[in-house]
Order: structure tokens, then C-alpha cells, then sequence
């Protein structure tokens, strides 16, 4: 039974990228890598590769695969209509590497320093305030003293 879906080792081929985001990922599923996913990033689908090993054998896995295709039914996603609709394997993949990307993004941007957010202050989309120090433990403390205990601090999110 799958409880738990992940993409770990996720690869962004930002230069190949053209309708879509081009990628390779590893498949993690109840805490096992059990198969990749890539997309070459001209606007098709998102290839998933499931497999079992036994030694030195490697087959593809199609049970894995059915089970994995009933697990993402229940979940759905936003079309460009703003209708609902029911993930494929293929789409939930993508969705898991969107937002794996976005956590690695924002990762980046807090690199050395620390970012965070005022309670009752307006902030756009993406914006954020800077502290020029790198984030530690007695930074989000004196954000805290500083701010409340409301301060939203981006860099433990990511």
C-alpha cells in the first residue's frame, strides 16, 4: 500500500526547458527508490520508469505502476480552465517536481542570508525581507524578540 510519494535527486535542465520543464528525478515511494521520471522538457509527458529489482535482474515494475496510478487519484490538480481534474501518475510526478524545484529555488535565494516577512506588513508575491546574515538559531531568535512570535522566517521552510 503507498503511503508516501517522493522525487529526491531531482536534476533541472533549465537550458533544455522550452514548454516544459526539462528534468530527471528519482522515484521514492514509502521510502524506497523504486524508479525515475524525466522529461525532456519540448512540452510531452513526463516519462515514469518503475522497476523491482531481484539481484541483478531489473524489470519493469507494472504492478507498482497500477498501484501508483489508483494512489494519485485522489488527488487533483487546476487546469488552465480553473477546472478540477484528477492527477495521472504522469501529472502528479510533474506537480511533486515543481514543487521540489521551488523548495531548491528558495533555497538558493536564502543562501547566506535571511529572509522573513513582518506580521501586518503587505508584502508582493516573492518578497520578502533581507537580513544580511546567514540564518541560525539566534537569528529567528531575535527576529522573534525583534517582531513577535508571528514572523514568518522563509529559510525553515526550506
Amino acid at each position: 500500500m503507498i503511503e508516501k510519494v517522493e522525487i529526491k535527486n531531482l536534476k533541472v535542465a533549465e537550458h533544455l526547458s522550452e514548454e516544459t520543464l526539462a528534468f530527471t528525478a528519482s522515484i521514492w515511494i514509502n521510502g524506497k527508490k523504486v524508479g525515475d521520471a524525466k522529461n525532456a522538457g519540448h512540452g510531452g509527458m513526463t516519462d515514469v520508469d518503475l522497476w523491482d529489482r531481484k539481484g541483478e535482474q531489473v524489470t519493469r515494475n507494472n504492478e507498482l505502476h497500477d498501484e501508483l496510478r489508483e494512489y494519485v487519484k485522489q488527488f487533483t490538480w487546476e487546469s488552465f480552465d480553473k477546472e478540477q481534474v484528477t492527477h495521472r501518475v504522469d501529472t502528479y510526478i510533474d506537480e511533486l517536481v515543481s514543487e521540489e524545484d521551488e523548495r531548491q529555488h528558495l533555497k538558493r535565494f536564502c543562501r547566506g542570508k535571511t529572509a522573513f516577512r513582518v506580521p501586518g506588513d503587505t508584502y508582493e508575491e516573492g518578497q520578502y525581507q533581507i537580513l544580511k546574515h546567514k540564518f541560525t538559531k539566534e537569528v529567528a531568535k531575535a527576529l522573534r524578540d525583534k517582531h513577535g512570535e508571528d514572523v514568518f522566517i522563509l529559510n525553515e521552510t526550506v
